[in-house]
Formats: C-alpha cells, structure tokens, sequence
C-alpha cells in the first residue's frame, strides 16, 4: 500500500529520573505534545506487571478544529533502567494515523502491520514518520479466526466490553493476532472506535473493549473464557445471530468474508445501536445505506459451507434459518454446476449424513430444503441409477421395507415430472402404489420395455415385467399381442437381463419373460418366431426355452439352433448345412440309418471328398454342437 504519514510520541520515564510518567518526546506537526499526553493516560490500561509486556493496545481519537479521527497503536515495553526511586518502570511508543489516510484508495491496514511498522523505527529527531506497512491479508487474519474470536467479535455488538480470560499462556503475538482477527470479523468502519490490548490490569478503569486479562471487570463487562464451548450467560439474541452467521464462513470463504469486511470502511461506532444492528443486517446480506451510500452484498459461502449449516439448523428444527439458508442454496443450485462439483457434494453429504428430526416431519420448509439438495446434487433428469445413488447418499437403509424421510419423498414427488422415465418408475415406485400406477397408466408397452433395456436396473426391471404380466391378459388379446410384440421387438430384454441377473435368476426371468408374452407352452412355431432374429442367445435363454416346450418341439428347437449357429458361421447353403439337417432327422427318426439314407438319397447328395476336408471339421464340429444342444434338453 501507499506510504502512511505516522505522528508519534514517547510516554515514560528518564533514567533515575523523579519525574511522573510523561511524554519525553514526540514529532512536531498535527498533534500537539500535551494532546498526545492527554489520549496516551485516556487509553491506559492500569499498571502493567512486567509478565504483561510487552504489551500492544490501540485507540483512537479526534484532533483538530474539525474533530479530525485518527487510529492509534501503542507497543509498551519495560526498560532495562529503573528510576529514581530505584523501581522498574514501562515505555511507550505510539504512533497515530489519519483514519482518511487509513482508508484511502481501497487500502486497508491491520493491526499486526502497523506493529510491525512501529516496531521498525529508531522514535529520533522530530519529523512525522512515513509508514510503509504491509498490505492487508485477509488470508492470513481468517487463518488466525477460531470459535472464540467470532463469539468476542458477535458481543461487541452488543455495545459491551469484552474481556478474554485463562488466555495468560498465549504470548503477545499471539494476543495480537487474535484481536486483529476478531476486528477483521466486524466492518471494518468499526476500527474507528475500537480500542483493543493484549493485556489490561482489571482493577482499574479504563476505555478499552477488547482484551486479555487474569480476571475481568466485575461490572459491565462480558466474561469470556479462552475456547470454551460455553456461553455467557444471557447470551443477547443479536450476537449469536451475529455468531451463527459468521459461522457460515469456513475456510477459503472466510477469508473472502475479511476481504469483504474489510471493505467497509464507513465508519461504525459501537456506542450506537443502529450501527451495531446493521452490521448483523450487512452480513445477512441486506444493504445497509447510511449517509446515502449502499454496501453490497457479503460474498456467497461455498455450497459445502451452506450444507453444513443446513444440516445444523435441520438438526437443532430451525425452520426459520433452514429457509434462509435453502434461498441461498437455491441459488448456486442455478448456477451452472459440473458433474464434478455433484460428486464433490454427494461425496460431502455421504460424510455428513442428513437425518431430519421427527418432529419436523414433512414440514413444507424441509420440504423445499430436500428438493434443492436432489436438484443439486442430481442432473435434471433423474435416471434410475440417480435415485438408487441418492437412497446411498442420504443413508437411506438398504434392506426391504426402509423408506426415505417423508420430507425426502416428498421432495422427490416435486421432481417426478421432469425425471427420466426410469427415474420417474423408481420415485413412483417409492411413493407407493398409487403413483406407480399413475405413471405406468401414461406408458406404452414398447416405452415400458425400451425404459427396462435402456436403464439395466434391477427394479426397473422388475417393475416393467409386472406391468407386463398385469396387461398380457388371455381375456384381452390385443393387449397380448401388444405385449409379445413390444419384448420381441426389443429381444426378449435379453440385454436387461443379462445385466442384472446371475445365471439361475437369468433362467428364472427369461422364463417369465416368455411366460408373459405366449402364455402357454412353446409350440414350433412360437420356436421359429422367438428365434427367427435372435442371433447367438445366451444359453441361459436357451434353457429358459426349454422349460417352456411343448411336447414334441425338441426337433424343432435344435433345428432352428443348428440354422442360427449356420447363420452365424455363414454356412447357410453349403453342404454342411445339409448334412447338418441330416443329422438331426436321423437323431430323431424312428427306423434307424435307412431313413437316413433314403433322405440322401432323395436330396442326392455325395458324400464330401479328400478335398474338403475344412468342410468336414466344420460339419463334424457342427454335429458336436448339435448333440451337445440335446445333451443341455435332456440333462435332468
């Protein structure tokens, strides 16, 4: 930042010196050496004990014929000397700031930084000095925030001191620190009036707000223990609102908080209740305009931060905070959101389960809460496996019987429209019948099956095989057919099946499969149907077959496996095929060989010569495959 113009002076003693405490030496200019006399005793903190320093403390105050503000930081140490009277004695080194200069061009100073600036000059000769401090680091005060510095900064909205106590093992640095960080969770206007000290004697009067000290003041001054859990008693509604909302901020997005705090610079007075009110209002995000200027609004939390504090205020029934907290949820769940950052926050919500209390039930504001969440954490279109991955992510028990929370379903109704049809099965199926039912009654038969191929759920599955079963009615043959025509059209849900099931539960599914679409034995011609255009079935499908054949079929069925095995090895035509036909008619005739023949004979066919040897492995090879389809029919 730009260089500061600092006035400064020195309170103490000289050496052996008889003398009081006064200003030995200070710069020439603004202010005065009996003004700086004066504001250096108005901001004494009582006689300091030499394990108190050195000691750092602040002020502030107004000079001039136009009560001109200026911010002060003073550094107090003990001298090696001692005085007159032989007793040890302080020093003080001061340097004050134009609160104009401070704010100017969009600067900002911390307190460490104008320590660390003081710390650096030799306090000679008598000319102002010029202040190169550090520039403001938002990153570095959030670092320094814990629960203790966002409770001091929320009770000094109340207008009362604060006093931090069982805080004496901290070293002064780290004192500093820590009432830098609780200034920087305020606008940061409200330096303007705020004195602050690493360490303060409590037994005698003095102006400062926030500090460190054995004991507090009995009077007027709030208690408050260094991290405990606990707080004051009467805790004012207006500083845990203050807390709650500064909790919101964790991390990077309390860090971009101070940077925002830090550019309110208009100043604050903790004395007035309507600062101290708007500064709660600044942070809730409505603006605060004063003086005919507007803030803007505070930096939205990340959705991580935003989870967490819902799922506080869902815990704790606070339905007034969870619907202002889902407003803002509402918002990034608008916002352009990349599967990435879903996993991220499905990842967080599996961590961080969601169990909403009973006595919220299905309150309408949970409601909301719960519909915002899916729509973030969920592409548009629910798909089948989006709601089974949903159930997992809210902890929802897997075993038969387990339900979401009823505000959970009921959010789910909300997006049941603008679902994939296998999402909208799987949500309907979860409100229950009547649902199901509704969202059945708008689906076609090729729709049910081309939504049970397409999704490859389990559930879905099952639920279009229902439906099925209920429609292919002997009492309604168009509704049978329908049905026959729509699984054959989309292979008999050969690819769902196989997806979903092991090899028993494949047989057992295909069977019900073809049980819906025939509703009797399989003749011939069901055979030839079913496996006119099913190129290579899995054997699991083949058995299914079989324990639905009617008597008689078996020819039938190896026959039109032979013809798709040929099919598939482009052998259709060739005399294998033929040779394969023969061999099924002899497996199945009744007389032996000499029908065999005869049929040779008839289709005058010869047998293959040395030559075609290739074409006698592939009919041999064919044969093996022949009987070992008949060993599959007739194996018990």
């Amino acid at each position: 930042m730009e260089r500061l113009t600092a006035h400064w002076a020195i309170l103490g003693k000289t050496p052996e010196s008889l003398d009081d405490y006064g200003v030995i030496r200070c710069s020439t200019g603004a202010i005065t050496n009996a003004e700086f006399g004066m504001w250096l005793k108005a901001f004494t903190s009582g006689t300091m004990e030499p394990k108190a320093l050195p000691r750092v403390a602040t002020s502030y105050f107004t000079a001039g014929p136009g009560g001109e503000p200026w911010l002060g930081l003073s550094l107090q140490r003990e001298p090696d000397s001692q005085d007159g009277f032989h007793r040890p004695y302080a020093m003080t080194y001061y340097v004050c700031v134009r609160w104009a200069d401070l704010v100017a061009g969009g600067s900002r100073v911390s307190y460490r930084a104008l320590y660390e600036a003081l710390a650096g000059q030799d306090f000679s000769g008598d000319a102002p000095f010029l202040l190169s401090p550090a520039a403001y680091d938002e990153r570095r005060l959030a670092a320094q925030v814990n629960p203790t510095a966002r409770r001091a900064a929320a009770l000094l909205l109340t207008g009362r001191p604060v006093c931090v106590v069982r805080a004496g093992h901290l070293s002064p640095d780290r004192r500093l620190d820590f009432l830098d960080a609780v200034a920087a969770l305020l606008p940061y206007g409200f330096r303007h009036t705020l004195a602050v000290s690493t360490w303060t004697n409590s037994a005698s009067l003095h102006r400062i707000r926030l500090s460190f000290a054995e004991v507090p003041p009995t009077h007027g001054t709030w208690e408050l223990p260094w991290e405990s859990d606990e707080r004051p008693a009467s805790y004012p509604s207006e500083a845990l609102a203050y807390e709650k909302e500064l909790e919101r901020y964790q991390g990077d997005d309390l860090g971009d908080l101070v940077g925002w705090l830090g550019t309110l610079v208009e100043p604050g007075d903790f004395g007035d209740a309507s600062h101290r009110a708007a500064a709660t209002r600044l942070l809730r995000g409505e603006v605060w305009a004063r003086g005919g200027r507007s803030a803007a609004h505070p930096p939205r939390p990340s959705v991580e931060q935003l989870l967490r504090q819902c799922r506080e205020s869902i815990a704790n029934a606070d339905e007034r905070r969870l619907g202002e907290l889902t407003t803002l949820l509402a918002e990034r769940a608008r916002d352009r959101v990349t599967d990435q950052d879903r996993r991220t926050y499905r990842v967080f919500v599996r961590a961080n389960p969601i169990r909403p209390p009973e006595r919220l039930g299905a309150s309408a504001v949970l409601c909301d809460f719960f519909e915002v969440l899916l729509r973030l954490l969920y592409a548009a279109r629910m798909r089948a496996v989006d709601v089974e991955e949903m159930l997992v992510d809210l902890g929802v028990p897997h075993r038969p019987g387990a339900a979401p929370p009823a505000a959970v379903l009921a959010a789910m109704g909300r997006l049941l429209p603008s679902s994939a049809p296998s999402g909208r099965l799987l949500i309907a199926h979860l409100l229950g019948p009547e649902h199901l039912h509704k969202v059945l009654a708008t689906m076609s038969e090729e729709e049910l099956c081309d939504v049970a191929v397409r999704s490859r759920n389990r559930k879905v599955l099952e639920i279009v095989l229902d439906e099925a079963d209920r429609r292919a009615l002997p009492s309604d043959p168009r509704g049978m057919e329908a049905v026959r025509y729509a699984l054959a059209r989309h292979r008999y849900l050969i690819e769902a099946i196989s997806s979903v099931h092991a090899a028993e539960e494949s047989v057992l599914c295909y069977r019900e499969v073809l049980q819906v679409g025939h509703r009797r034995d399989l003749t011939r011609a069901d055979i030839k149907e079913i496996l006119a255009d099913l190129d290579s079935p899995p054997r699991t499908f083949l058995l299914a077959m079989m324990t639905l054949c009617a008597p008689g079929t078996a020819p039938a069925l190896l026959q039109v496996m032979a013809g798709g095995t040929m099919r598939e090895l482009s052998l259709t035509g060739t005399p294998v095929a033929d040779d394969v036909r023969a061999g099924i008619d002899r497996m199945f005739s009744r007389d032996g060989d000499g029908r065999a023949a005869r049929y040779r004979r008839s289709a005058g066919l010869r047998r293959l010569g040395p030559a075609s040897t290739p074409g006698k492995v592939l009919a041999a090879a064919s044969v093996v495959m022949v009987v070992a389809a008949l060993a599959l029919l007739l194996w018990p």
